[in-house]
C-alpha cells in the first residue's frame, strides 16, 4: 500500500504487537489479533511503544522503505494470516475497510 514516509499506521485489530527487524522486510510488526488471526506489517520507518496489547485503530508505527524496500516508493506490506496459518491476499478485506 503506497504511502508517504512517516504514514501513521494503526491496528486493524485489537490484539498483541512484537516488533522485529529483518533484511527483506526491515522494521516489521507482527499482529496477533485477539480472534487468532496474524497480521504482518513490513517496509515501516520507525515503530510506535513497545511491544504490548493494542486496541483497534491505535498507532502502532509509521510507513517507510525500510528492508529491501530501500530507496524505493514508501510503502507498507500488509498481509493477513487467518488462523495464524498462510497468508490471504488482503486486497479484499481493505477494500471492504476502506469502502
Amino acid at each position: 500500500i503506497i504511502g508517504p514516509t512517516g504514514l501513521p499506521i494503526f491496528a486493524v485489530t485489537s490484539g498483541v504487537v512484537s516488533f522485529r527487524s529483518n533484511r527483506l522486510g526491515g522494521q516489521t510488526i507482527s499482529l496477533l489479533g485477539d480472534t487468532g488471526n496474524r497480521y504482518y506489517y513490513a517496509h515501516l520507518s520507525r515503530y510506535e511503544g513497545s511491544p504490548r496489547y493494542v486496541v483497534q485503530g491505535e498507532v502502532i508505527g509509521y510507513n517507510g522503505d525500510s528492508g529491501n524496500a530501500k530507496f524505493s516508493t514508501p510503502h507498507l506490506h500488509f498481509q493477513i494470516m487467518p488462523g495464524n496459518g498462510r497468508p490471504v491476499n488482503p486486497y479484499p478485506s481493505v477494500k471492504v475497510a476502506c469502502g
